[in-house]
């Protein structure tokens, strides 16, 4: 702070002591540059005010904020949904099945499955059985479903009723809303009664990613099929959503994006490809800038990606319904930015046509669901599916085309 007082002590210092002047001349020259630089920026803050810039993009910011405490309080159930079909019980939770044209189903069950358990027991014909309530589902809507890398099967996701849904097309282009807001199926599961998330000219919705709890992420990492990965700050990320678009996240032209993973602060992300192979990275040293990990094969492609987080083990599920179960010792993490993986299971059984349809980080009391190739959907807890070692789906003419699981 320069003042009257400051000034006096100044000269009284040149008169008594002359060789001190050229300091205080430095210091002055200095102290003045400082003034005129700030006058630069409150010039230009002024000018922003004025035209209305400034403004926006303070309010750009409190709309975010607020948005992040709205998710996080919906997530809480600290306040009711709003504009939501209110007779979503609390108690529920919620398997979405969709498919690349943005056709949507959301089948509605009990949120206590393991007080329910013997509702998913297949030779169960009541209310609850899985199998009866999924017969009118084909593979991708349409019969003899495409399972290449570009117009994948229908896939799965699991969340709570108070949750909020991005929906990510392989433009980049996203879109949210509570899972709430998707009507339920009633009766028989038909794509006759999907909602529509309507894709833009030749879009494909290549992802349904629950995001309610993104305010407590630490970075959000966005995989392509072909195995490029960039990673986004939160911040980065809320603000990219906010204005609907969060890029394709690709380099090569046939390349699409396939999947989003929310990671909290050192932990490790997990590609898994279709041919059997999954690459671990540690999400600290990944890039803001696409870049190539994976080295796959010129039919293989990613089918899952995940935050391994404080599971304690990993799954990975094959199209004929073998449950591979692995400790989380057991992923080594890539040593560069260009590794073929660890392979899953053997050469041998890659050879045979066995094929990955999804992995994900797990413990004992988690639930999993899966969907074949004939529309039926299995829902079984973990414990039993790693207890006898795959997915009972009950058909030697289906393959199972997706996995997902509830924490």
């Amino acid at each position: 702070m320069i003042n009257p007082e400051k000034i006096e002590e100044w000269i009284r210092e040149v008169e008594e002591r002359p060789s001190s002047s050229p300091n205080i001349i430095r210091f002055i020259a200095n102290r003045l540059k400082d003034l005129a630089r700030r006058h630069e920026e409150l010039l230009a803050e002024v000018i922003q005010l004025r035209s209305g810039q400034k403004l926006e993009d303070y309010e750009a910011r409190i709309t975010s904020l607020q948005y992040q405490l709205d998710l996080l309080r919906r997530q809480m159930r600290g306040e009711a949904l709003e504009e939501v079909p209110s007779e979503t019980a609390p108690d529920t939770t919620s398997l979405f099945i969709y498919s690349t044209e943005g056709q949507v189903l959301r089948v509605e069950l009990p949120g206590d499955l393991e007080a329910n358990r013997s509702a998913f027991d297949p030779s169960n014909t009541g209310s609850l059985n899985v199998a009866r309530l999924s017969s009118s589902i084909q593979a991708d809507g349409r019969e003899g479903g495409r399972d290449d890398a570009h117009g994948l099967p229908p896939r799965l996701v699991w969340t709570g009723s108070t949750e909020e849904l991005l929906f990510l097309f392989d433009s980049g282009r996203t879109v949210t809303t509570p899972a709430a807001a998707v009507p339920a199926c009633a009766g028989a599961i038909d794509w006759q009664q999907a909602y529509i998330e309507e894709p833009h000219g030749a879009e494909e919705l290549a992802a349904i990613v629950p995001v309610g709890r993104m305010s407590l992420a630490d970075s959000i990492v966005q995989a392509s099929r072909r195995g490029y990965i960039k990673k986004m700050m939160r911040t980065a990320f809320v603000t990219f959503v906010a204005k609907n678009f969060i890029g394709p996240g690709v380099v090569q032209p046939k390349d699409r994006t396939c999947g989003l993973a929310l990671c909290a602060e050192n932990d490790r992300l997990v590609l898994v490809s279709k041919e059997g192979f999954s690459l671990t990275r540690e999400t600290a040293g990944l890039s803001y800038r696409v870049e190539d990990t994976l080295q796959l094969g010129p039919s293989d492609h990613i089918v899952d990606s995940f935050a391994v987080g404080k599971k304690p083990g990993v799954v990975f599920v094959t199209h004929n319904g073998k449950v591979i179960h692995r400790d989380q010792d057991w992923l080594k993490t890539a040593s560069s930015s260009r590794s073929r993986g660890q392979p899953v299971f053997s050469d041998e059984r890659r050879k045979a046509g066995v094929r990955l349809v999804g992995g994900a980080a797990v413990d004992e009391t988690d639930w999993g669901a899966a969907l074949d190739s004939l529309g039926n959907l299995v829902v079984a807890s973990m414990k039993d599916l790693l207890g006898s070692g795959s997915v009972q789906f009950g058909s030697e003419h289906a393959d199972l085309v997706a996995f997902a699981i509830r924490s």
